[in-house]
């Protein structure tokens, strides 16, 4: 018998979304081990499915049953403002019947969800914000400076984090964000906002990092320098920039190559490659399921990461970055990347471009690559120390263990 109260994990996506799958589930099921936990989430109806994310589906559902994790999938209807209702009602019947005492809402649909059954019960309610919402509708023209639609999503937002029993924010940039905006002065209790960055199981990439030599031999890798990006193919991960400075590296580097793995679909960025001039020999663009991310990343050399500069960025505490150095990766990073930014800097991580100077980055990339900064041993054992002293899985579980436990003594 667990002794400690029953956590609701709440989140408006698929069990098999490669976020929520590989660092919310996964903490959820290390997290089991010391409470019960369920889980509910959106799914799409079977005809939706391809028959792999189906398969997948099924073996992510049964690996939380498996660890006594339960598991509510809700509809997904085609309306958040019909969903949220719906994961309100699952949500306090979550409480009532199902004994929940704390409700860990990630992002802000599944936290209004949250909201609205908070004052009918006294279970208590985590907003695990994970970025800024509506900052980032903002950037993606979603919603018009000026508008009703923008004031009222600002009007949700700061009753979300005025009704939040607790907050977890991914960077300190993000907790001084909101508690230097004017218009939440009288809303947020700092004592309520723990920083929890985005961090990974680094036990994923020692089987990988013990094989790199003969993962680069069978790529085909030996004798280059290897470029590598892994994540998605949003606007906002500036893939058009990043691939200008590849072609550039490229024709100045002849022993460099690219590599990708790109989630949904690779072709729009093979598309961008070959419109670059990076020649077919010299990149091996994919989408890798999530378990074989490390493999892919432990047998490269460099990783990728220039991000849109905008404050919906600035704060954030991106998950590639820990893949990177958990593989022992330095990076090439720009643009709004919250914290890492001064990791980088301080800790000889990689180096700092413009995104919007592509011929700059590009040369600095060569000077930092014929200087040893991006290619030698050194380089990679300055990354992998600092995954392990700082970006290890097993600290986020004890953060948030520790967040649970204070909410239940309220």
């Amino acid at each position: 018998m667990k002794p400690r109260g029953r956590v609701l994990y709440l989140v408006r996506e698929s069990l098999t979304a490669p976020i929520s799958h590989l660092h919310g589930l996964e903490q959820t099921v290390a997290l089991s081990a010391e409470r019960p936990f369920s889980v509910i989430s959106f799914e799409p109806w079977r005809r939706g499915r391809s028959a792999n994310d189906a398969a997948e589906y099924e073996r992510v559902r049964q690996r939380l049953l498996a660890h006594d994790v339960a598991h509510w999938p809700m509809p997904v209807v085609g309306t958040r403002w019909l969903e949220i209702p719906m994961g309100a009602t699952a949500v306090l019947a979550s409480v009532v019947f199902g004994g929940t005492r704390v409700v860990h809402a990630r992002s802000y649909f599944p936290g209004i969800m949250a909201m609205l059954v908070r004052p009918l019960v006294n279970a208590r309610f985590l907003f695990d914000m994970r970025g800024l919402f509506v900052d980032e509708y903002l950037l993606e023209g979603a919603f018009e400076p000026g508008t009703a639609r923008l004031r009222f999503a600002r009007w949700l937002e700061r009753r979300l984090l005025r009704r939040a029993d607790a907050i977890v924010v991914v960077s300190e940039r993000f907790r001084d964000h909101l508690m230097e905006r004017s218009d939440l002065d009288r809303v947020l209790d700092p004592d309520k906002i723990t920083v929890i960055p985005n961090r990974v199981d680094l036990r994923r990439f020692k089987g990988p990092l013990d094989r790199r030599e003969a993962a680069r031999a069978r790529r085909g890798w030996n004798g280059s320098l290897v470029f590598a990006y892994a994540g998605s193919s949003a606007k906002w991960h500036r893939l058009d920039r990043t691939v200008e400075l590849v072609a550039r590296v490229l024709g100045a580097m002849p022993e460099a190559r690219f590599a990708a793995t790109v989630y949904p679909n690779p072709e729009a960025l093979r598309r961008m490659a070959l419109a670059e001039g990076i020649p077919p020999g010299r990149m091996d663009l994919t989408t890798s399921p999530v378990e074989e991310v490390p493999g892919f990343l432990a047998a490269a050399d460099v990783g990728l990461m220039l991000i849109d500069d905008d404050i919906s960025k600035q704060v954030c505490a991106p998950i590639k970055f820990s893949e990177y150095m958990a593989a022992g990766l330095p990076v090439v990073a720009g643009g709004g990347i919250g914290d890492t930014r001064d990791w980088i800097d301080q800790h000889s991580l990689g180096i700092l471009v413009d995104p919007d100077d592509p011929a700059g980055a590009a040369e600095a990339v060569a000077t930092a690559a014929a200087q040893g900064d991006l290619r030698s041993d050194s380089a990679r054992r300055r990354c992998l120390t600092f995954a392990a002293d700082r970006l290890d899985m097993r600290d986020t579980l004890s953060d948030y263990e520790t967040i649970y436990r204070t909410l239940e003594r309220r």
